[in-house]
């Protein structure tokens, strides 16, 4: 009974926190999953550090994206996640006219990636805020992503279970995930994104103990510590982990 009482309040005082509010929110991205065509990887990169240090982002009125190589896991070479905020700003007249100014000025330098590639496939999500996302990606080096097709029906709680396991990694002194939530695009209904230092770090294991962890988990509203898989693997169809590292 003490253990779960401490649990409580570790959950509690996660849910209360600030810092669980930047784990999710309504700000949209595109993220984009795309694969080298066949040794093209090194001229992939050359083109997009040369993509970033030309105007081309500040002319088109966007932010840079974000980038994270593969690690292992999924079959894509680089998650590219791109802030867009909202539709209505990003399809204004201003918007539009801005990036087709700046795809025209750059044509050249668009269309030569366009040619390193041989598979590309977009997502748009809803996550956490641009200052929250742009804080964990500058601070960390070291990418665990999970994206989810949930089952039939399944999606809203899907996202209720990733926040409870971030509940969970709150109260045993592991790193919460960012959580997005599908907006268009492919089949992927909730993905996470988990924010470390290192791979060790990653690793490393909770710094409770068992039966702690036990407690933990019941208080986020799981069976058990051994329910958290199991109920998550009820909620999906479809499931694609990936390690992955950031790519300046």
């Amino acid at each position: 009974m003490i253990r779960i009482l401490v649990a409580f309040t570790w959950l509690f005082a996660f849910s209360a926190s600030p810092i669980a509010s930047e784990l999710e929110g309504d700000y949209l991205y595109k993220v984009s999953a795309v694969r080298a065509a066949p040794g093209s990887m090194s001229d992939l990169l050359d083109w997009i550090a040369a993509l970033k240090a030309s105007d081309y982002f500040e002319d088109a009125g966007e932010e840079p994206p974000f980038v994270m190589r593969h690690s292992q896991g999924d079959q894509w070479d680089l998650l590219i996640i791109s802030p867009m905020g909202n539709w209505s700003d990003y399809f204004s007249d201003d918007s539009i006219s801005n990036r087709a100014a700046a795809s025209a000025k750059y044509a050249e330098l668009l269309m030569s990636g366009d040619a390193l590639l041989a598979f590309d496939e977009d997502h748009f999500a809803y996550g956490p805020s641009l200052a929250a996302f742009s804080v964990a990606y500058g601070d960390n080096d070291f990418y665990h992503i999970e994206m989810f097709e949930a089952a039939p029906g399944k999606s809203d709680e899907l996202f209720e279970q990733r926040r409870m396991e971030n509940n969970y990694l709150s109260a045993t002194g592991q790193t919460a995930n960012m959580i997005f939530s599908r907006a268009a695009g492919s089949d992927v209904d909730v993905f996470t994104i988990g924010f470390h230092k290192s791979f060790e770090a990653f690793a490393a294991p909770g710094s409770v103990s068992d039966a702690d962890k036990e407690a933990a988990a019941i208080a986020a509203g799981f069976k058990g510590r051994s329910d958290i898989s199991f109920y998550l693997r009820s909620l999906i169809s479809g499931h694609h982990d990936t390690l992955a590292v950031k790519v300046d």
